[in-house]
């Protein structure tokens, strides 16, 4: 919100009789141009809903929430303009924006943007293996989490699917053993001891660049913060000390930071121009979101890289591979 609201102050200048108006964080300033949050739309909109003629949603994405539908349900702007990088939702409810908002009219792919909008970049798939002793942990847990799906045929790719599993699990004893198994699993991969090996190896190359870490929980960035003397971001970071990471990142005071899924998207992250993942979900918005944290462009116009660590031989391959379909200029090693 901030980061719209000083962008539209910058653009209109003295050419407002009011200041660009801020309708959430603590503020109530409705004026001809306001820039609100979601939620303080949704909890305004009965009452300035008819006030304005043109409806700008940003990461319209979130939109078809049934909550946030009642944004542009109920304002009577003929005028609507929706932005996302990630227009489609795994669950397909990103159809019903063509009667909230209107068809999409524009889109342009990440590589048609490359170069004169964006950085140049190159995605890297690296590797590693489980240990001995990981893999054997892996492997059992694994199969707990596979018998028990395979004996009910669940299709698990699949929402309905999933969601039957996780149903049965919070009455089945055995569903219950099955489900703590996946996590179990996943964590092996999540955190595998050589990632954290390739990780070193990766820091002091990029010693002198711009580098944000994404895990998939806080756990293991805490554990990296630690490891390697890495300042950290969380949902738990409270907001001053986000703020000031962020500004040290940004001056070069801090050259890398560590973090979970709450830099992902609506927070103003000052140029990367690396990027490592860890660990993350099969989501290609997540996907999107982080490759987009490295893309801003530079003044040295150096290409940026967004490499991605896999543990082979697990589910993280699958995930991997469904997250990233659609993006190009990938190579693995």
């Amino acid at each position: 919100m901030n980061q719209w609201h000083s962008t539209l102050t910058n653009a209109f200048g003295d050419q407002l009789p009011h200041d660009v108006g801020v309708l959430g964080g603590g503020s109530h300033d409705v004026t001809d141009i306001t820039v609100t949050t979601y939620d303080s739309a949704y909890r305004y909109i009965n009452e300035y809903g008819d006030q304005f003629g043109l409806l700008i949603v940003d990461e319209v994405h979130h939109l078809p929430a049934p909550t946030y539908q009642q944004i542009p349900e109920m304002a009577i702007a003929p005028y609507r303009l929706g932005l996302t990088a990630t227009y489609e939702r795994s669950d397909g409810q990103h159809e019903v924006l063509e009667e909230l908002i209107g068809p999409v009219v524009y889109e342009e792919e990440v590589d048609e943007l490359a170069g004169e909008y964006l950085s140049e970049y190159e995605t890297i798939h690296l590797k590693v293996e489980l240990t001995d002793e990981e893999g054997k942990q892996y492997d059992e847990e694994y199969q707990i989490y596979r018998d028990y799906v395979d004996s009910h045929d669940f299709d698990i790719w699949k929402e309905e699917g999933y969601a039957e599993f996780l149903k049965r699990t919070s009455y089945d004893p055995q569903g219950r053993r099955a489900l703590i198994a996946k996590q179990r699993a996943e964590e092996i991969a999540r955190t595998a001891e050589k990632k954290l090996d390739t990780l070193d190896n990766l820091l002091k190359r990029h010693h002198d660049d711009r580098t944000i870490i994404f895990t998939a929980n806080n756990d293991f960035a805490y554990e990296i913060s630690q490891e390697f003397i890495v300042p950290c971001i969380t949902h738990q970071t409270e907001t001053e000390e986000r703020t000031e990471i962020l500004e040290r990142f940004r001056t070069g005071e801090y050259s890398m930071l560590v973090t979970s899924q709450v830099l992902d998207e609506g927070i103003d992250v000052p140029a990367a121009n690396v990027g490592i993942i860890l660990s993350g979900s099969a989501s290609k918005r997540q996907y999107a979101q982080r490759l987009g944290r490295i893309l801003r462009p530079t003044d040295d116009r150096q290409p940026a890289r967004l490499y991605e660590i896999i543990t082979e031989d697990t589910k993280e391959q699958y995930v991997s591979s469904h997250r990233r379909q659609g993006v190009t200029g990938s190579a693995d090693s």
